[in-house]
């Protein structure tokens, strides 16, 4: 493997050879500051561990001259200012983007004192703890991230790794459909390919990392202005396009191939752009693997940003998606193996075929006044998912059909934000309004235990409803050792039902404290009320008679939480917390069918929701957490994160049991270490112990009618999550290389997941035995049952990936 490695690099190396001729990198920029956006003038700017220093005119403009190409973070100082840093990006010869770098004022901060610290030590007075932020460079060179954002955040504390190809983003031992994603201030409800509706997961992220500056995470402490999170909000900030020349990206990757471009828009420099398309081509890869089914897809990603009059701007955005999932029912031509025979014709007896589509588009206008900003966001996102079954995948008859599913979300929403100073406290009001339209249109043929065949299900829905917020928060610094507070309110309501419309049943609240104990040293802590609406799946089901069934029983979920943990800053390029939380769930839906909280769902493909609940389910999450978190331009960087937590839901007898997300311990080493030449390389190591799963309802799976319908076993929610999994861990490395010259350059990286072939076990797949034909053996002592067999769940292959990065 090294040898091949090694080859693969002097190649391209040899094409690519030549001397470098004189060439500067660059660093143009300019400091604001944050409340006004005036320029600041006389500003100390410089290039941390290096000698390059600048100082701001008097338009707050300032010019770094000489430095080395790579990923570089810009810091700003001047007396009556806290210390400014600009978020890290790459520098090149040809690659200069504008830094901005905002300054907040001490002028009205009564006992502030102004320490240094890097981006990475910050701490905001509203979420000073379970809150994270994860720079474009340790984005773009996660081993095993192959640039996918969903994949990337795993290396954080309270993140859950599931072993296997989905996406699902599992926090502090709550469901996926917990966390919310907004991208610069806009509300995304989808950022993977192949999106469980219901829920957020999928195989493939969406989000195209060329666009992203930094991700802000939080667990914990939500920002007030961000609606609905229960588990986790991730705030994705968009780059703005180069407003000097157009530049270009050309990518190859695990999955897709990608084009981004950027530049101004008219000669006046006040407008830029930046658009990027991808197209999938696992279609022609799977084809190749011989593999049952055929995923495809189509993404792009879109921002239009406009300096306008004064200070103010204007930005648009957006982003969409075309996703595509067929079966390749020719796979067993030419087949022998038994077992392979077996499996494929398995997947392709309860696999349905479905296409998905999907876009967001958002405006945002911000103005500044002399000591004010108002923000106004304008959105509207759109679902369209779509799924069909045939028995046997034969659509000769319709007697045939076991499943065919339409549905479309579209949200249409408004949120204006005002904030400002009044001596020396931050603070912030808002309000928010949303119409949304959901339609469902469902054929479906369930199983229920005991019942000697399976009950269809035929319904159509549309279901529209307002939602309304109101939110405030202040914050600043009490005492003279520079403790921050934060206090912020929320009311949320809509009219879909009477549990729902009164938005004083469901006000959030969260307080904040953050406390320096000595230097270096903090005590943070929040505890706070949050709430959800559950996925329109669940508002907008109905039954025969077109009655909205849930619309009495249905209320927001409610999680009381609370957070309290110390961070240590090392340095300036050092970060170390140390965090326990616990969280309390009530008002959950509860699944009447199978009588299972939603809240051990949401990580597989079906769509989550959409049958009869009622808000009475409760559960735990409790635990804590470890992070040491690095960054350093020549040095060593990584992230290490540890995470001990329990997480529990009631069943159907109200008793606490493990939940489908109690993984227990889950261990993350992400390190990297940039060398001479150029050349970088980078591991990753993950290790989880086992989950807990449900088993099979034998006789109720084996039931002729039932696997005729679905061909997948049932569940025995009987013995709700009472297994528990193996342990799981994997090891991926990546070697990077990167040529800059004068008018473009290149990276070329390999990427290596499970570099040691672990093979993780799951649960056993209990199928129908089949004979030497393929044909269905019935239970000689039961007619009405199949003969049983099962099949080896097991995943875990090496995944090599050569990438191409090309910017010119």
């Amino acid at each position: 493997m090294q040898k091949n490695i090694k080859l693969f690099f002097a190649i391209f190396a040899i094409a690519f050879m030549g001397q470098i001729q004189a060439q500067i990198v660059v660093i143009k920029g300019k400091v604001v500051d944050a409340q006004t956006n005036a320029a600041i003038k006389g500003v100390k700017v410089l290039v941390p561990k290096t000698d390059f220093v600048a100082t701001s005119d008097e338009n707050g403009l300032f010019e770094i001259k000489g430095v080395e190409p790579g990923f570089y973070t810009v810091t700003a100082q001047l007396d009556g200012y806290k210390d400014g840093s600009s978020y890290e990006q790459l520098f090149t010869y040809d690659k200069q983007n504008e830094v901005v770098i905002e300054m907040e004022s001490l002028a009205e901060t009564v006992g502030q004192v102004n320490i240094s610290r890097s981006a990475l030590q910050k701490r905001s007075a509203e979420s000073p703890i379970s809150s994270q932020e994860l720079s474009i460079r340790e984005i773009e060179k996660n081993p095993g991230g192959n640039r996918d954002i969903s994949k990337i955040i795993q290396s954080l504390p309270g993140v859950i790794s599931i072993p296997g190809f989905r996406n699902d983003i599992v926090i502090r031992g709550g469901s996926p459909v917990e966390n919310k994603f907004y991208l610069d201030g806009i509300e995304i409800p989808i950022i993977n390919h192949f999106q469980t509706q219901g829920s957020t997961g999928g195989p493939v992220g969406l989000l195209n990392v060329n666009f992203i500056k930094k991700v802000g995470f939080y667990s914990g402490a939500f920002p007030i202005n961000y609606a609905n999170g229960l588990s986790a909000v991730l705030d994705f900030q968009q780059i703005d396009g180069n407003l000097q020349k157009g530049k270009y990206r050309f990518t190859v990757g695990s999955s897709d191939l990608g084009f981004t471009a950027d530049g101004p828009i008219g000669k006046k420099k006040k407008v830029s752009y930046i658009f990027s398309a991808r197209q999938s081509y696992l279609k022609s890869l799977f084809t190749l693997l011989k593999l049952p089914f055929f995923p495809n897809f189509i993404d792009y990603q879109g921002k239009v940003k406009i300096q306008l009059k004064g200070k103010d701007n204007l930005s648009f955005i957006t982003v969409g998606a075309n996703d595509f999932f067929q079966l390749n029912e020719k796979v067993n031509d030419g087949i022998t193996d038994s077992t392979v025979l077996k499996t494929n014709k398995y997947i392709l007896g309860y696999l349905p075929v479905y296409t998905q589509w999907n876009y967001t588009f958002g405006m945002i206008y911000t103005h500044f006044s002399e000591k004010n900003k108002t923000q106004l966001f304008l959105s509207r996102n759109m679902l369209n998912n779509e799924t069909v079954k045939y028995a046997n995948n034969d659509q000769s008859s319709e007697s045939n059909l076991n499943l065919k599913y339409k549905s479309r979300e579209a949200e249409n929403k408004l949120r204006i934000e005002h904030s400002g100073k009044l001596h020396g406290w931050d603070w912030m009001l808002g309000t928010g309004v949303e119409y949304v339209k959901y339609s469902v249109s469902t054929y479906n043929k369930i199983i229920k235990p005991f019942l000697p065949a399976p009950i269809i299900i035929n319904f159509s829905s549309l279901l529209e409803t307002f939602k309304y917020a109101g939110f405030a928060r202040i914050s600043g610094l009490v005492g003279n050792r520079g403790t921050m507070v934060s206090l912020a309110g929320r009311l949320d309501g809509s009219s879909y039902g009477s549990n729902t419309k009164n938005p004083f049943s469901q006000p959030t609240i969260s307080a904040s404290v953050s406390v320096p104990l000595k230097n270096k040293l903090y005590f943070n802590a929040n505890a706070g009320q949050f709430f959800q609406l559950p996925a329109y799946t669940v508002l907008g089901y109905r039954d025969a008679n077109f009655n909205l069934v849930n619309q009495s029983r249905v209320k927001y979920i409610r999680n009381r939480m609370v957070s309290a943990g110390f961070q240590y800053n090392q340095g300036q390029e050092t970060k170390i917390t140390l965090e326990g939380f616990y969280k309390y769930y009530d008002q959950y839906p509860l699944a009447l069918n199978d009588s299972i909280s939603l809240g051990n769902l949401g990580a597989d493909f079906a769509v989550v929701g959409n049958e009869p609940v009622s808000s009475i389910a409760k559960g735990q999450a409790y635990g804590t957490e470890l992070l040491v978190q690095r960054r350093s331009r020549n040095g060593l960087y990584g992230i290490l994160s540890y995470t001990l937590a329990w997480s529990q839901f009631a069943d159907k007898n109200d008793n606490m049991v493990a939940s489908a997300w109690d993984s227990r311990h889950t261990l993350s080493v992400v390190a990297g270490k940039k060398l001479k030449k150029n050349w970088e390389i980078g591991a990753k190591w993950r290790f989880v112990t086992g989950r807990p799963y449900t088993p099979n309802d034998i006789a109720t799976s084996m039931n002729v009618s039932n696997w005729n319908a679905k061909g997948v076993a049932v569940l025995d929610y009987n013995q709700l999550n009472n297994r528990r999994l193996g342990n799981f861990n994997q090891f991926d490395l990546r070697v990077d290389k990167v040529w800059y010259k004068k008018k473009w350059s290149l990276n070329l990286y390999i990427d290596i997941q499970n570099f040691f072939n672990y093979q993780y076990i799951g649960p056993p797949t209990l199928i129908a035995r089949q004979d030497a034909q393929g044909n269905l053996i019935k239970d000689p002592s039961n007619p009405n049952q199949y003969a049983t067999d099962y099949l080896v769940n097991s995943s875990g292959n090496v995944l090599p990936t050569i990438g191409i990065i090309l910017d010119f």
